[in-house]
């Protein structure tokens, strides 16, 4: 039926355009509030930004299960390297091990069919660990480390740090926050591209 076709094309469309009706493409049953739609639209201006090269600062600060990694730190970097596929991510945690849940994450979004009727964008068949993965036929991939461990050598346009603070506990230690510090701006700052964006979610503990 051509009025269903053109349904299609148009829901494929939005999803390119704009990151919430992606995420609902793929979860159908994502439920949304205010909150949630003003994230992405702040998600959105921050992809357009970092492709602008405007070197783009976000902090999202909410309490935990509140969604903001599933939007920023599952869904987003899939919808941006969709759009953008030579970019490249670098994605940091607490511990590299929830970093490298993020980076599996996302390849499940990439390899969801759903999302392959939105975008090109497909994983390189064999350069896809949950610690470093690739974009297929093109420059852009995701990176996986644990805040304070080595990213030497690599590069990206967008720095994700989610949850660089376990709990309230390392929060209160000025010990903990200064290493934290040091360890962004030696080694984690450096990394990123002329006009490359940052973005910080965490819980606000301190």
């Amino acid at each position: 039926d051509t009025v269903i076709v053109q349904q299609e094309i148009a829901r494929r469309v939005l999803a390119r355009r704009r990151l919430l009706p992606f995420v609902q493409r793929l979860n159908p049953r994502y439920s949304a509030g205010w909150v949630h739609e003003d994230i992405c639209r702040r998600l959105e201006q921050f992809s357009e930004d970092v492709a602008l090269g405007k070197s783009p600062r976000l902090m999202l600060l909410m309490p935990p299960r509140a969604g903001k990694s599933e939007l920023a730190s599952r869904m987003f970097p899939a919808w941006h390297l969709g759009k953008y596929p030579d970019h490249e991510v670098i994605s940091c945690a607490y511990n590299v091990s929830l970093a490298e849940t993020f980076s599996r994450k996302v390849k499940e979004a990439l390899e969801d069919p759903k999302y392959q009727t939105v975008f090109q964008t497909r994983l390189h068949p064999d350069f896809r660990s949950n610690g470093e993965w690739a974009i297929a036929g093109a420059r852009g991939g995701y990176v996986a480390a644990g805040v304070g461990g080595g990213i030497t050598g690599r590069g990206c346009h967008i720095l994700v740090i989610d949850d660089p603070i376990k709990n309230a506990d390392e929060a209160d230690s000025a010990d903990t926050r200064e290493k934290l510090w040091d360890w962004y701006g030696s080694t984690a700052y450096t990394r990123l591209a002329p006009g490359g964006g940052v973005r910080v979610i965490q819980t606000h503990w301190h």
